[in-house]
């Protein structure tokens, strides 16, 4: 403390508040909205004054920026990230208190001046004027800005034929082309994939020696942990913590994944079994949809698989678990009715739909960005294995020491490693072949891990497969305990206190990998059933947890009254 006192202040806010005055926001969507949309027809008819109304953006936020200091902004959509650094670059006035900053800000992103029609090349020349530089700077920097993008001979083409991926590795690489004494990145490193957010980190710890104060807002996590080493938490205009990254993160992400009471799920009456909640539904997508629901009431991002590809869905569980997405269900040829209101409720900035084109067809992906409203990242790759090295590359676990193996349709063993992966911050890779591709050795190379687990036994596997993965990523194979999925889910709580709160849930594949993202985001116990029983094992985990609430996350067709009774009988009852 005493080193960032010494700092020279770049950045002093005080008793900041800032208030929009928003026409038309009394309602929305009534039938005289719609007759009469146009703000100036109704100016004219001196309907406009009866229809504004304040919005208070920012409310009494003060903090002092200094020198040297990377800060990372965080908050839920509306919070007042966004605005608070529209302010500090001077791009909105203070409805009230003070704003002082050193030297010249600027706000990272060019995206309101570039033009989808124009190639890359203009694209660069129009965002380097609109950050201030000439033409003869631009020229200077006009390879780097290439060579940083990776988009290669692709300058030379329209931005609309550019993927979403390559679009924002190019504003990026425009963006930071400039250095300016304060500066501001606003979501820039939401897209890309490891080795290009390595390369952005690296720009902007430069841009940070140069300009002396970063500040970053975003909704990743894993990127603020990385690049800021302090953060300011936003919440309804406010600023809620002001301290050292891991503080305030460890309290905004405790925040966020506590779950919160939601009405009961509408389907047909059954019996109340007390001390359980139930999270059904008539069909499997139901129940994905009361799973997401009861977790997340808005959600940064989120991960779209194909509802038939559960060799797919349980790579992307533990990824989505460390980012804290949901992950929802398409088929191939639509979106199901309550996963497409789901994507609308959630409202996610960031959508990575991961699966070729058997699984969702380039038609429903073009559904899901009109739903989102914005372009949609695609993971497309012809098998398992490849997709499994991508998510590698894109998505590196926090824990790169130890991967998991599986092959495909192994069963509840597969999914009990996608819950001990996603538990873990480990990846899982699905191998369908029977070799290994070089993509995904060269994948395995790059992350490092000194051990490879793979799943099931030596005759699930083909001869030399496993010897050509331990031979190509320099990693040592070790099997994990032949125990039953049941016991090794229950072995994961040993050392778990009590828990408030257990989810149980039967054999339906892709419900027990939506309890996955869920129990790994929400740090929720997990236990599996089988189809007519209560294992020991499960009953003994129970016991040792103690909870004050079992909730069953399952379809109305399993997990009968009868086995929801005997659950119900393990919850702890509070002393009368």
């Amino acid at each position: 403390m005493a080193e960032q006192s010494e700092r020279t202040p770049t950045v002093v806010v005080h008793d900041l508040s800032i208030t929009y005055k928003v026409l038309g926001g009394d309602r929305r969507g009534t039938p005289e909205d719609k007759e009469g949309a146009d703000p100036l027809r109704r100016l004219l008819r001196k309907e406009g004054t009866e229809r504004i109304r304040e919005v208070h953006a920012v409310k009494g936020v003060s903090f002092i920026a200094r020198h040297g200091e990377s800060i990372g902004v965080v908050g839920h959509n509306g919070s007042g990230k966004s605005t608070l650094l529209r302010a500090v670059a001077g791009l909105i006035p203070p409805s009230k208190g003070r704003l002082w900053v050193s030297g010249e800000p600027a706000l990272l992103g060019v995206n309101a001046v570039l033009i989808n029609k124009l190639s890359g090349k203009r694209n660069i020349y129009v965002g380097g004027q609109a950050l201030g530089l000439s033409k003869a700077e631009i020229d200077a920097k006009f390879d780097d800005i290439v060579e940083f993008s990776g988009i290669g001979d692709a300058v030379y083409l329209p931005m609309s034929t550019y993927s979403s991926g390559m679009g924002a590795r190019l504003r990026f690489a425009i963006s930071t082309a400039a250095t300016p004494d304060v500066l501001m990145i606003d979501e820039a490193l939401a897209t890309g994939d490891a080795a290009f957010r390595q390369r952005s980190a690296k720009r902007i710890a430069e841009i940070r020696r140069a300009a002396g104060t970063v500040f970053l807002v975003s909704h990743s996590n894993s990127s603020i942990r990385e690049i800021c080493d302090r953060v300011l938490w936003m919440d309804r205009g406010r600023l809620v913590m002001d301290g050292p990254t891991e503080q305030v993160l460890g309290a905004y992400e405790a925040s966020v994944a506590k779950p919160k009471p939601k009405p009961a799920a509408v389907g047909a009456q059954e019996e109340e079994i007390p001390g359980t909640t139930r999270w059904k539904g008539s069909t499997r997508y139901q129940v994905l949809r009361e799973a997401t629901r009861h977790t997340w009431t808005r959600a940064p991002g989120c991960f779209v698989v194909g509802a038939d590809d559960l060799d797919t869905a349980r790579m992307v569980a533990p990824v989505a678990a460390a980012l804290g997405w949901p992950m929802v269900c398409a088929t191939r040829d639509s979106i199901p009715p309550v996963m497409r209101e789901e994507l609308g409720r959630l409202r996610p900035e960031q959508v990575a739909v991961v699966g070729d084109e058997s699984a969702i067809s380039s038609k429903v992906r073009g559904k899901i960005a009109e739903i989102v409203g914005h372009d949609i990242h695609h993971i497309d790759c012809e098998d398992a294995a490849h997709t499994g090295a991508q998510l590698l590359r894109e998505h590196p676990p926090r824990d790169p020491g130890t991967v998991y193996l599986t092959r495909p349709r192994l069963g509840t063993h597969a999914l009990l490693t996608s819950l001990r992966a996603a538990h873990e911050r480990r990846a899982v890779v699905v191998l369908d072949r029977d070799e290994a591709p070089p993509e995904l050795l060269e994948a395995l190379r790059d992350l490092g891990p000194t051990t490879l687990v793979p799943v099931g036994f030596d005759e699930d596997w083909p001869a030399g497969l496993l010897d050509q993965v331990r031979e190509g990523s320099g990693a040592n194979i070790c099997w994990q305990p032949p125990e039953g999925p049941m016991a090794q889910a229950a072995s994961l709580w040993d050392d778990r206190p009590r828990a408030e709160r257990v989810i149980v849930t039967g054999p339906s594949p892709l419900e027990m990998l939506a309890a996955t993202v869920v129990s790994a985001t929400t740090d929720t116990p997990l236990l599996f059933l089988s189809a007519d029983r209560v294992p020991q094992v499960t009953r003994a985990a129970i016991a040792r947890l103690d909870p004050g609430e079992i909730v069953l996350c399952g379809p109305q067709s399993a997990l009968p009254t009868r086995l929801r009774a005997e659950l119900g009988e393990l919850v702890s009852r509070p002393a009368v």
